[in-house]
Formats: C-alpha cells, sequence, structure tokens
C-alpha cells in the first residue's frame, strides 16, 4: 500500500512517515521547496515538492497513492493573520481533497484538533466527538476557526461520494521534534527559578507523538473508522503543572518556583510580542497573550471511542515521554 502524508517536514507528520515505513507503507512525503529536510533524507520516505496552497502541483503527488495523511497546515495558534490560515489549513485542504478525489485516491485522513470544541473541551467533563464545537471566530481561534472550515470540507467531498475521509482530533501532541507544547514547557522551566501566572492549571489531555502516529495509522486504515471522527487522547488527563513538574524531573532536579499576578504574565507576552513583531520575526514567540489565556483554559478531551471501536492503546506514559522528550533535546543542543 502506498501513502501521501502532508506536512512531513513538521511535527506529527514526520512521525506518521516514520510509523508508516515501520509498517511496511511506501511513503511519499511531500514538502514544500523552502522546507528542511535534512530529518526526510534519513528515512527513506520518497520525497516529492509541491505546495497545498497550488492545486496545480499536487494531482501528480497523489498520483498512485492510496491513502493521503493530511497533517500539513499553520500550526500557530493566536499568531497570524486570518489569510494566513486561511490559505494554508482551509483552501490547503479543500485542495488537497479536489486532487485526491481527481485521481482517484480511496482513502482520505483529515489531522485536525481537539481544540475545535473550544469553550466544551476547558473544564473537568471531556468533549467527546459529539460534543458541539463552540469556537468563536476571532485572533485567537483563527486557527481552530480554518480547521473546522478544512473538516466542513472533508465531510462534504465524503458525503457526496468523491472520497472515503475520516478525520482525528489530536489532544495536545508533545515529543522529539515538538516545536510547540513541549518546547513552550522545557523554555519556561530551564531557569532556575521557574514562574507561573496564578491560576494557571487546567486540564490537559496530553498524548505523545508516536501514539499519535499509531492512532492516524488505524483510522486512516479502518473501515469502520470511514466517515467518523475521533479524539486522540489518553484515558486520563494531567494538569498543566504536573506535566511541568514530570518535564523538570526528567531533567534531572528540581526548581524553585514562584507564583506571579495573571496580569503580570499579560504584560510580559505583550511585551514579548511587541519585540518579536519589531524586529519583524515570523515565528511565533513561544509566549504570547493567546498561549497564556490557552494555559488557564486547557483542552480535556474523551478518547474512548478510539479505544473502543479501534483498539487503541497509548503505550508512552508521561514520564517516559518527558524522559523522551528532554533526552532529544539536549541532543539537539549539542548538535
Amino acid at each position: 500500500m502506498k501513502a501521501l502524508v502532508t506536512g512531513s517536514t513538521g511535527f506529527l507528520g514526520s512521525h506518521v512517515v516514520e510509523r508508516l515505513l515501520a509498517e511496511g507503507y511506501e511513503v511519499r512525503a511531500l514538502a514544500r521547496t523552502t522546507s528542511n529536510i535534512t530529518h526526510l533524507k534519513n528515512t527513506g520516505a520518497e520525497i516529492v515538492f509541491g505546495d497545498v496552497e497550488d492545486y496545480d502541483s499536487l494531482c501528480p503527488v497523489v498520483e498512485g497513492i492510496d491513502v493521503v495523511f493530511h497533517a500539513a497546515g499553520r500550526v500557530t495558534p493566536g499568531w497570524g493573520r486570518w489569510q494566513q490560515f486561511e490559505a494554508t489549513i482551509a483552501k490547503g485542504t479543500e485542495n488537497m481533497l479536489k486532487a485526491s478525489a481527481e485521481v482517484g485516491c480511496p482513502r482520505f485522513l483529515y489531522v485536525s484538533t481537539g481544540s475545535v470544541y473550544g469553550n466544551a473541551c476547558e473544564g473537568d467533563i471531556p468533549a467527546c466527538e459529539y460534543t458541539p464545537c463552540q469556537v468563536v471566530f476571532g485572533p485567537d481561534t483563527y486557527y481552530e476557526s480554518a480547521k473546522l472550515r478544512a473538516e466542513k470540507a472533508a465531510f462534504e467531498y465524503h458525503n457526496q461520494g468523491k472520497i472515503q475521509v475520516s478525520i482525528i482530533r489530536p489532544g495536545a501532541i508533545y515529543g522529539p521534534r515538538d516545536r510547540l507544547v513541549a518546547d513552550r514547557v522545557f523554555r519556561q522551566v530551564s531557569p532556575p527559578v521557574v514562574v507561573w501566572p496564578e491560576a494557571s492549571n487546567p486540564k490537559y489531555s496530553i498524548v505523545f507523538v508516536s501514539d499519535a502516529a499509531d492512532c492516524a495509522l488505524l483510522v486512516a486504515t479502518s473501515g469502520q473508522a470511514i466517515g467518523q471522527i475521533y479524539n486522540v487522547a489518553p484515558p486520563y488527563s494531567v494538569r498543566f503543572r504536573e506535566f511541568a513538574a514530570t518535564m523538570i524531573q526528567a531533567m534531572g532536579g528540581s526548581k524553585l518556583q514562584l507564583t506571579i499576578p495573571y496580569a503580570m504574565g499579560y504584560a510580559w507576552c505583550a511585551l514579548m510580542e511587541g519585540w518579536s513583531r519589531l524586529r519583524r520575526v515570523n515565528d511565533m514567540p513561544y509566549l504570547t497573550r493567546s498561549a497564556l489565556r490557552f494555559l488557564n483554559k486547557g483542552m480535556f478531551l474523551d478518547g474512548s471511542k478510539a479505544r473502543d471501536e479501534l483498539g487503541w492503546e497509548p503505550k508512552v506514559s508521561i514520564e517516559e515521554g518527558t524522559r523522551l522528550y528532554v533526552q532529544w533535546r539536549r541532543l539537539q543542543e549539542k548538535k
């Protein structure tokens, strides 16, 4: 069987490439000409160049593919203009669906996000796949809004019989090559004194990246999963500071931890954003006002559907996952 992975130079996409190859799939990895393909070159995947924003570049890429793993997208929640998220996530997904249907590819997995539930996943009751999404469009939610639009397009193609679609909504994925969740926590707890804004300890469904890749493979290849949405979340939640404490343990020591008023943390994040814009930096600062708000909200998901219907079980504990991440991070710092 031959699989195409978009977003193959990104975090989850690169792990999906590795997982598919380990299972004996022929893997075609889509990358932009401007992407860093150093890691991909070492995987043995067939590397092809194209851009999800450029429909004309996609049909040749999907030709002969049995299943598309569509993980490409702008992953900078709360940072960027709507037009950027719309072009890469919403229109990019529509282009991939159109190209896949055009050449007769039978299966399409769309990688969405658990944060599309919005306010519905921020409390002590986990959001399941039937929970209505409560995303209010605005700068903080451009990412989620684009993801929801892409989900709608995917199901429109499915319901019209053009291609068989499945969708996954992962929780907070972390692990080696993570430039978002684990990166922020690692950087926050690295100084001798760790500073937290008050009240920042919500519930999160945190999943190690190899477990998320395993779930993606199950959903994309199961007949039962056709036309279905699956949350990707372990059978437990972790308070944010519990995750941070586990990261500190993995780093080999304890830290002095202080709490500051939320308003002070918010002002500091605003300064970091302003400094980045002043320097015209494209990359998202590791701390932003949007990230701080998200830190106070959490993302609690019910992942029992994937476990009950498909037999997916996460294998990597938080303790093992943070240890593997810290080990990888320190190797990168030596390079």
